[in-house]
């Protein structure tokens, strides 16, 4: 992900992510690139997460045949 992904409007920045739109809004951050780099560090561990837990079903399925 990169921050020219984002649509900056303000003190608003949007942007488009598997058909749902991402808002993210300065809050407790000093800036507002500061928590868009925040919301992406958290979706990057989300998603290691998620292709994590698909190989673990992967590897349990396959294991059974």
């Amino acid at each position: 992900m990169s921050l020219r992904d984002w649509d900056v409007v303000g003190g608003v920045a949007l942007r488009q992510v598997n058909g749902k739109q991402i808002t993210v809004t300065r809050g407790s951050f000093t800036g507002l690139y500061a928590a868009i780099k925040d919301w992406e560090a958290k979706e990057a561990v989300r998603r290691r997460q998620s292709v994590e837990e698909l190989g673990r079903l992967v590897n349990a399925a396959l294991s059974r045949m």
